[in-house]
């Protein structure tokens, strides 16, 4: 196995994470959940779904170790 291999898929996830958390916050998307229409709480809930995969991805990866 080449070295830094063992660490793919982890790394893999977090881009994954990271590129969900941009997409969230920086394209289109900003305009649905900033509407003066959407609940005062919308942006509280998406950062907390961001956390919890951020959550879950850290245990996968400390379980599969």
């Amino acid at each position: 196995m080449q070295p830094g291999q063992e660490n793919r898929p982890l790394f893999d996830k977090t881009l994954l994470l990271v590129l969900f958390i941009l997409f969230l916050f920086v394209s289109p998307v900003v305009y649905w959940w900033t509407n003066p229409g959407s609940p005062w709480y919308l942006p509280y809930l998406l950062w907390l779904v961001a956390i919890l995969l951020g959550a879950l991805i850290h245990i996968r990866q400390h379980h599969e170790s």
